[in-house]
């Protein structure tokens, strides 16, 4: 009898076996991680929500994205480092990257894009495809897209600036970044670097006279409420990067790496689209705060002081790459 049961028991996993292979047995669902520096109401993160609920959809769940907004995982260097050993597996990574890969320092070069379509012409060139396959083996991100900012503007506590010789003396927040660093050098500033997560109560307690960032950052993280200059300088156009652990990437099927890249591309457009839509709004609303806005200093002498670092990085990036790129 116990050998009838037997008999049983091993013809029922053969037909299990068999139905598997004949319909797919579902996969195991994957919660993974994907880190940024944003706020919760903070335009970047209403775009990686959305990038998140496509990608769990269309996987039929089997990916489950959870975002850690604000610098939860760490500061954007920290979690670069996280990805590169596999510990979190996607990142909305800013200008930072190039201190990994040097050659994206090009995106931050200052008065180098002549307007958002300039960029976008490079970051859908095959140069930027070769520089995407070499981050992944240099650095283990693997770039899925690009969101995009509002060009880099200077907001300051007390002082506005209305041409270079108004920013002598003053101290400037930057991020450590090597091109951002060269940048205020050259514009006769001793840059002051600090992190994200740190700027607004160093900007508040007076440990530094201002600091640069796109208006929406200037909107959604409220700097009307500590600073009350603003001008245009518009000095780099700049893009962050939605990039996944190389590890991570290598190891999901070739259906789930076309999904993730495919969401991304699209995440980007959406994303880009709703930071034009918003620029206007923002703006009438840190004019209704208060802030005064200078919104045609005068750059011509930001954009001679910058020569030398352009020089400096078209050695970096290659003159040849670098004369293609102005091109575009």
């Amino acid at each position: 009898m116990r050998n009838e049961y037997r008999s049983v028991a091993l013809l029922g996993a053969a037909a299990a076996v068999v139905v598997a292979a004949a319909f797919g047995s579902p996969a195991a669902a994957r919660d993974i991680k994907l880190a940024h520096l944003a706020p919760t109401d903070d335009t970047r993160h209403t775009s990686l929500l959305e990038f998140a609920k496509a990608v769990e959809e269309r996987t039929k769940g089997e990916i489950k994205i959870r975002i850690y907004p604000n610098s939860t995982l760490g500061s954007d260097r920290e979690v670069i480092e996280q990805q590169k050993g596999g510990l979190t597996e996607l990142a909305l990574n800013g200008e930072v990257v190039s201190n990994f890969y040097s050659k994206w320092s090009v995106i931050n070069l200052p008065y180098m894009w002549r307007d958002q379509e300039h960029i976008e012409k490079f970051l859908q060139s095959d140069l930027a495809r070769q520089w995407e396959k070499e981050t992944a083996a240099a650095a283990g991100l693997q770039i899925l897209g690009y969101y995009a900012r509002s060009p880099r503007i200077l907001v300051t506590r007390n002082k506005p600036v209305k041409s270079i010789a108004d920013l002598q003396g003053l101290k400037i927040r930057v991020p450590q970044i090597d091109v951002y660093m060269d940048t205020w050098r050259a514009f006769g500033v001793q840059p002051t670097p600090m992190a994200t997560s740190e700027f607004m109560l160093a900007l508040k307690t007076g440990t530094v006279d201002g600091m640069e960032n796109p208006i929406e950052l200037m909107y959604q993280w409220k700097i009307y409420e500590i600073a009350k200059y603003l001008s245009y300088t518009e000095h780099m156009q700049t893009r962050l990067f939605l990039s996944a652990s190389k590890k991570f990437f290598d190891s999901l099927p070739d259906d789930q790496k076309k999904i993730l890249v495919e969401e991304a591309q699209k995440s980007q457009k959406a994303h880009f689209q709703r930071i034009i839509n918003l620029h206007d709004e923002m703006e009438k609303g840190l004019l209704a705060k208060g802030m005064i806005i200078e919104k045609k200093p005068d750059i011509s002498g930001f954009k001679e002081k910058v020569k030398p670092v352009h020089e400096k990085y078209m050695n970096l990036i290659g003159r040849d790459a670098y004369e293609a790129i102005l091109k575009m």
